[in-house]
């Protein structure tokens, strides 16, 4: 569903991206560890082309992109295939929840407004957050407005999402209730999941396959409970070491 092939990827003379390979099934949870710096986030930035890479070719749902010779028609399907949760809870801060949610149905999807506030509801119920639908993001913790985020991106009945480091921005106390409507998602493998996170019990947990990346490659890639247990490469035996996971 998700074929990836040679994918380079640079800032000027830093390479960030250094020939990654990689395959996802439809309704696959994909979880991506490494440390910092080392391409995670730009890897998922790439496959939607949020940023735009000098080398390979992105398949996504039958959509097929090549950097080398694209057009911008291309790039507007491939987009339309994914939606991404970010690090930061990137909301209309003049929308409500439900606006919020409503957004993508009514613009991109071009629903009618009655059918999409009662999708947004289903969607908010999904995540916890029916009461809110009326509140603005700025009387919403952290924790809410994460979930919102994630309401949002289903929104679009995306072949898969992007989840991209989506607890690094919050309290301790609230990343609990967003790793749970993750892992309900991730449950019903209904669309293939990608998630960059430093959160290596969930890693563990909701899985299918745990990658470990590491100076612009695909170092690793096991099931979860090959990796932790018997990492194969030294690289990652260290990281997962000083991670005391």
């Amino acid at each position: 569903m998700i074929q990836v092939t040679d994918l380079h990827k640079s800032y000027g003379d830093l390479q960030v991206l250094k020939g990654v390979n990689l395959q996802v099934s439809a309704g696959e949870v994909v979880v991506i560890i490494g440390p910092s710096g080392t391409g995670k986030s730009t890897l998922l930035r790439c496959l939607n082309y949020l940023e735009e890479p000098q080398q390979g070719i992105i398949e996504i749902d039958g959509v097929r992109v090549d950097a080398q010779q694209h057009t911008r028609e291309q790039v507007r399907q491939l987009r339309k295939k994914t939606s991404m949760v970010f690090q930061t809870y990137c909301l209309f801060r003049n929308r409500t929840a439900l606006g919020n949610v409503m957004e993508p149905l009514a613009t991109v999807q071009k629903i009618p407004k009655d059918q999409a506030r009662e999708m947004a509801m289903e969607l908010l119920r999904k995540v916890g957050l029916e009461e809110k639908a009326d509140v603005y993001p700025s009387r919403l913790s952290g924790g809410q407005q994460q979930r919102i985020g994630i309401a949002r991106a289903m929104a679009v009945n995306p072949a898969c999402i992007l989840f991209d480091e989506p607890t690094s921005s919050l309290d301790p106390e609230l990343v609990g209730e967003v790793l749970e409507v993750i892992r309900a998602l991730a449950s019903d493998h209904k669309r293939a999941m990608i998630l960059v996170t430093h959160e290596m019990k969930f890693a563990r947990e909701v899985a299918d396959r745990v990658l470990f990346m590491d100076g612009g490659v695909i170092v690793e890639d096991a099931p979860p409970a090959q990796l932790f247990a018997n990492p194969q490469h030294e690289r990652t035996k260290k990281f997962l070491q000083r991670m005391a996971y």
